[in-house]
């Protein structure tokens, strides 16, 4: 983040020439962009129209001088947006879409026009033109979405914009599978191997009505790989989510199928758009670890459907029997807030439904339901727990005479803590470390956000005592760990990897921020979509109260392998009523790199994209000198004179 900022402050202080490449410019822009959009800020707003219009004047680019009425639009200032939308749309009209060109760049052109059409006023055009646009096979939905962004901001921005555009352009569908294995030899029968073609063909008309483009699954032998294979076959993009390590994932999960699921299970992984580990340890017959892998994938599914402007649905498999195992399909349900987005394949039924292919009937139902799920967990000494680590900085340049005054430090911060009424199931302390243990995500963002809160306020009442401000360093994780009473303190504590973890990601983490594994995020993101369904369900308000932007994949503290990492923070007011920033400026700027034509180098972090912007710029000055001598070439559907207005182009900072 610190790195990001600089070097957002050195573009803004950088000078180009005014004839710099249009790619350079639209690069740039769309970080300014990104950074209004999670800022607010003007200036970043102002910065990115004027960056949109260089590019537009430079490259004569369509799509960049739509951008640039946007960002008008968004600036109040609507002549402008509407004689930029006119340039724009006399230019498209008056060419026809290449047929040879790829889908996506004739969506993109078609819905470059239509958004021209919207600002002019003419709401039909604009129809059919998105019309046209959807007839096209094979857009990949980022097009779509992208359109939806802009569509959003223009009605932001006080745009008329047609009701019947919302039923045009669609996001992607993003479908969570959960469903029954395959029957082991000797149990059910629940779901016999006889009965696969039947649910492969329900699955397929499953996903064909709701139009199936994203899905989430674990890889189970059974109905998780007929969803994962009919989602493949469909051309659609699949998230594969592993409850645990692989080779206990096949012991236990698919090789009881033969050779033949066995093979299916590694083309599907091999096939997967990707694959994420809940926890990548040992199974060890803890059966709670499929409930914490079924809580990634509820929680993954949300957070990449609320980027992609929808909610997910539920698909799942189910035979409608009570007593589902832990982490079972049942339990899934159990656990999925939205009916309205649940669709229920009836294993029960497609038995009876096809009697011959199962003899013996369907199994009776299991009235044993067991003990609670404490109990469950309590029993196996293996739960699921959130985790926090804070690192206080600033503590090592304490002198002796300062160590009541830190004591003190510490008491106000619990009593700061204790007054938020969150009590954690275990907190300890060594020094200046502080390890705390709750059962939910939820409680332990906000218990986080509040120590960073309370050290903040602590170092204005306490500055002139000490006189090095302390601040807050800290990192939170979620998964598996062992609880068990300490043998030589005799008190409860808790042990494993993932204890390891957590700790790891505290040394990585910006001073006075709170980074947060991406379990822990889906975590919470599935706690607080179910708290969201039940607000509604109550007709009571609810208002996201955090928001979790992408760091990236860091290495961990001691060489302990790699993590994807969130900022953790609070959401504004201005944010609750601001178009959903879910678009980081890191990705604003892996996206400026890969629109770039520098490729080099894949922009895959965030030092690479910096470096790359860096390599565009100093292409475009190293490029200078040719231009020297000769009239610089204007655009053909526009004049840079004709685009500012009272000297406002000068390059963001100087």
């Amino acid at each position: 983040m610190a790195d990001l900022a600089e070097a957002i402050e050195m573009v803004r202080g950088k000078k180009l020439e005014a004839d710099a490449d249009a790619e350079t410019y639209n690069a740039l822009a769309r970080v300014f962009r990104e950074a209004w959009l999670a800022s607010g800020a003007r200036n970043d707003l102002e910065h990115c129209r004027q960056l949109f219009l260089r590019a537009f004047a430079v490259g004569g680019n369509p799509r960049d001088g739509i951008d640039a009425a946007v960002m008008s639009v968004m600036l109040g200032d609507l002549p402008q947006a509407k004689a930029l939308a006119g340039r724009v749309n006399d230019f498209l009209s008056a060419h026809e879409v290449d047929p040879t060109l790829p889908a996506d760049e004739r969506y993109r052109m078609l819905a470059t026009l239509g958004q021209a059409q919207l600002l002019l006023g003419d709401g039909d055009a604009a129809l059919d033109t998105f019309h046209w646009a959807r007839a096209l096979e094979g857009v990949h939905y980022g097009r779509v979405v992208s359109a939806l962004k802009q569509i959003e901001l223009l009605k932001q921005g006080g745009i008329d914009v047609p009701d019947e555009l919302a039923t045009i352009i669609k996001p992607p569908t993003v479908v969570v599978f959960t469903g029954h294995a395959l029957d082991r030899p000797g149990e059910g029968p629940h779901f016999p191997p006889a009965l696969e073609a039947v649910v492969r063909a329900e699955i397929a008309s499953q996903l064909d009505e709701l139009d199936a483009q994203i899905g989430y699954s674990t890889a189970a032998c059974g109905s998780d790989l007929l969803f994962i294979e009919a989602m493949l076959e469909r051309g659609a993009e699949v998230n594969v989510v592993m409850p645990f390590a692989i080779d206990d994932f096949i012991a236990a999960d698919v090789r009881y199928g033969g050779p033949r699921w066995e093979m299916r299970f590694r083309n599907a992984l091999k096939l997967a758009a990707s694959v994420t580990y809940a926890t990548e340890e040992r199974f060890l017959g803890h059966d709670m670890l499929y409930r914490f892998a079924n809580q990634c994938l509820h929680g993954l599914a949300t957070l990449r459907s609320g980027f992609l402007r929808t909610s997910p649905y539920l698909l799942a498999v189910w035979d409608m029997m009570p007593g589902s195992l832990v982490g079972g399909a049942g339990d899934f349900i159990d656990q999925w807030e939205d009916i309205s987005r649940l669709r229920i394949i009836d294993l029960d039924g497609l038995l009876t439904q096809n009697p011959e292919l199962c003899p013996d009937g369907p199994a009776m139902p299991n009235l044993d339901f067991g003990g609670s799920e404490e109990n469950d967990e309590e029993g196996q000494g293996r739960v699921i727990r959130s985790m926090l680590f804070c690192d206080i900085a600033g503590y090592s340049k304490l002198k002796e005479e300062h160590i009541p005054d830190f004591l003190e430090f510490l008491q106000r911060l619990k009593d700061g803590l204790t007054a938020s009424g969150i009590e954690p199931k275990s907190i300890n302390t060594w020094g200046d470390a502080i390890f705390v243990v709750m059962d939910k995500a939820t409680p332990m963002a906000e218990y986080a956000l509040t120590m960073q809160e309370v050290v903040a306020r602590l170092g204005v009442e306490m500055k002139d005592r000490l006189t090095n401000p302390l601040t807050l360093r800290i990192s939170l994780h979620a998964g598996p760990v062992f609880e068990a009473i300490d043998p030589i303190r005799n008190n409860k504590n808790f042990y494993g990897s993932h204890i390891n973890r957590a700790a790891r990601l505290e040394p990585v983490t910006v001073i006075g921020h709170v980074y947060a594994t991406q379990q822990f995020v889906a975590v919470l993101t599935a706690e607080q979509s179910a708290m969201r369904t039940e607000a509604v369900n109550n007709a009571e308000e609810f208002a996201d109260k955090y928001i979790s932007e992408y760091v990236g994949v860091l290495s961990l503290a001691k060489d302990f392998g790699k993590q994807t990492v969130y900022h953790l923070r609070r959401r504004t007011s201005e944010e609750n009523t601001m178009p959903a920033a879910m678009e980081t400026v890191v990705h604003a700027m892996l996206e400026a790199a890969d629109n770039s034509g520098i490729t080099e180098t894949p922009a895959t972090s965030v030092g690479s994209v910096l470096e790359t912007v860096a390599r565009m710029m100093e292409r475009s000055e190293t490029e200078q000198p040719k231009r020297k001598g000769r009239k610089t070439k204007k655009s053909t559907t526009t004049d840079m004179d004709d685009l500012v207005q009272d000297g406002a182009l000068h390059w963001p900072g100087t």
